[in-house]
């Protein structure tokens, strides 16, 4: 017997065994704002509830302001926020996740083995490249099989471990066979770290370097300056009819923060993607601006290296983390816009988190005394890398030196560009950083490259043999409540005894001018439904 996913069966969700990877990291927070809060006004917003009657508009570009440009475009190799951001919009995938459901894209139709271990995806034939070629089995074994590749260098290569054969059957057909159940593996296809790139272009010299477009998606390539702007044209063969309405994006990047709030209120930008937290209640009030947001989708934490000492021994980095003051760091680093994190990487709502707190108050006390069991009772001195330009972090860093200086350990902080940043951490040049984590659709592919053994974002290359046990059943447990089960005690042991101190959840908000109409959050996170976002001028 096999299990058949098509078009309309989406309508009232994915059933069977793959329901337990559709939901993500947890459920996002209802539209209406009824049951979630910001941290601070107590409300969410993820739609446009001002959209005029009638069909919308085409036509008019999107401008769009961010705070930095990212180092790598390359959708299998990115690791930025900012980079999903953008590649969303040029590149697709097999399938969309959208609030926890998954949606056609490349793949019209889909089916999957009674026993789970073969995907075979029905290819639309409207689905082309930027290129003008169209989309084909071949490309989706050739941009799968380059993920798995070593020389790709992908960030989240470990999470398609469990792929042992991609196969196209025919032009339109792709066989994908796994070497056991996985739960997640939809919600993994579904992500822009999954595209579908054009190999002839991935091959060509020089590859997906962000100067060259392999993409499918709505939007494709039209120039960058590095650092500076990147603009999208519109993609007039993208296979859903109508969309996208804009005739293109354009993307401007701007680190300082008065800059960006300037530039929305002036009506230079039209859309302020997450703008400094101390600006967002002025901005939320301003009428002749539209806000969404007020979920959070990035993790932020504290890093420490556990190939070096003294960060290699469990007592150091507990002594560490019980002298953390959580809702301080907020307080100061994101005008309190979120959510302490008291426990593992995921917020307390989500599928997979602890809902209890591992860490509460600050124990200086017995922090000092872990040290000195470890052997460090006058404490040490430190470095603590920040990304310069990336003010919340840099107060994040700010506060975390105050802190830890109560325990004896004194922290020098070292702010770099974050191309430097990129370069110290992928080759464990640093002692702490200060970073961050986007949450993702499934706590499989997060936990998977930044936890696990050989991840690409286990910077440190931390190594826990019980919690790779837990994550590696987790992503292979077809039933919802024990896989729940599985990733708080994963967490648990993150918490407790990792490599990272979290330290909260913040609430990301956009701000836009009136006439953009067409917002439809999603805080999973994706940015796809950029796509239907239109201008009413």
């Amino acid at each position: 017997m096999r299990t058949r996913f098509m078009t309309r069966l989406l309508a009232v969700g994915v059933v069977t065994a793959l329901a337990a990877g559709c939901s993500g990291g947890g459920e996002p927070p209802s539209p209406n704002g009824d049951n979630a809060n910001d941290g601070l006004t107590g409300n969410v917003r993820l739609e446009d509830e001002s959209q005029p009657a009638g069909d919308p508009k085409p036509g008019g570009r999107l401008r769009i302001m961010i705070r930095l440009d990212a180092n790598e475009l390359d959708p299998h190799r990115m690791s930025e926020t900012s980079a999903f951001v953008i590649n969303e919009q040029v590149y697709e995938s097999l399938v969309h996740s959208y609030r926890g459901e998954i949606k056609p894209a490349i793949a019209e139709s889909w089916e999957q083995s009674a026993d789970g271990l073969t995907l075979t995806f029905k290819l639309r034939d409207n689905a082309y490249f930027h290129s003008g070629r169209q989309v084909t089995a071949a490309d989706v074994k050739y941009s799968i099989e380059r993920i798995q590749d070593p020389a790709t260098r992908a960030p989240r290569a470990r999470s398609y471990e469990g792929i042992t054969s991609v196969t196209a059957l025919d032009e339109q057909t792709v066989e994908i066979k796994l070497g056991k159940p996985n739960a997640a593996i939809l919600t993994l296809l579904s992500t822009a770290a999954s595209s579908i790139v054009d190999r002839t272009v991935a091959e060509a010299e020089g590859g997906l370097n962000g100067s060259v477009d392999g993409g499918s998606g709505p939007f494709k390539l039209a120039s960058r300056v590095a650092g500076q702007a990147i603009k999208l044209d519109k993609h007039d063969r993208y296979w859903e009819p109508g969309v996208p309405y804009l005739d293109g994006m354009d993307f401007t990047f701007n680190p300082d923060d008065n800059a960006r709030a300037a530039a929305i209120r002036s009506g230079t930008v039209d859309f302020l993607w997450r703008p400094a937290p101390e600006f967002i209640d002025a901005l939320k009030r301003d009428e002749d601006l539209k806000w969404y947001g007020g979920s959070g989708s990035l993790s932020l934490h504290l890093r420490l290296n556990t190939s070096r000492a003294p960060f290699d021994n469990v007592k150091v980095r507990q002594a560490i983390y019980l002298a953390l003051d959580r809702q301080e760091i907020l307080n100061v680093a994101n005008s309190g816009f979120g959510t302490p994190l008291n426990a593992g990487y995921l917020p307390p709502d989500r599928f997979g988190a602890l809902s209890e707190p591992v860490y509460g108050e600050p124990d200086i006390e017995k922090a000092k005394s872990l040290l000195a069991e470890a052997g460090y009772p006058d404490g040490f001195e430190t470095n603590l890398l920040v990304i310069a330009t990336s003010a919340f972090q840099v107060r994040s860093a700010e506060v975390e030196q105050q802190q830890l200086a109560k325990i004896g350990i004194k922290v020098t902080i070292e702010s770099v560009e974050a191309t430097i940043a990129d370069t110290k951490t992928k080759s464990a040049d640093f002692d702490m950083y200060q970073s961050g984590f986007g949450l993702t659709y499934d706590p499989d592919e997060r936990f998977t490259a930044s936890f696990l053994s050989g991840g690409g974002l286990n910077y440190g290359n931390w190594s826990d043999p019980e919690y790779e046990d837990l994550v590696v059943r987790a992503r292979s447990e077809l039933d919802r409540d024990k896989r729940d089960e599985l990733y708080q005690q994963a967490e648990k042991i993150l918490a407790e005894r990792g490599p990272v101190a979290m330290t909260f959840l913040n609430a990301d908000f956009d701000v836009v001018q009136k006439d953009v109409m067409g917002y439809r959050g999603d805080p999973t996170p994706t940015y796809r439904f950029y796509r239907n976002i239109w201008l009413d001028r």
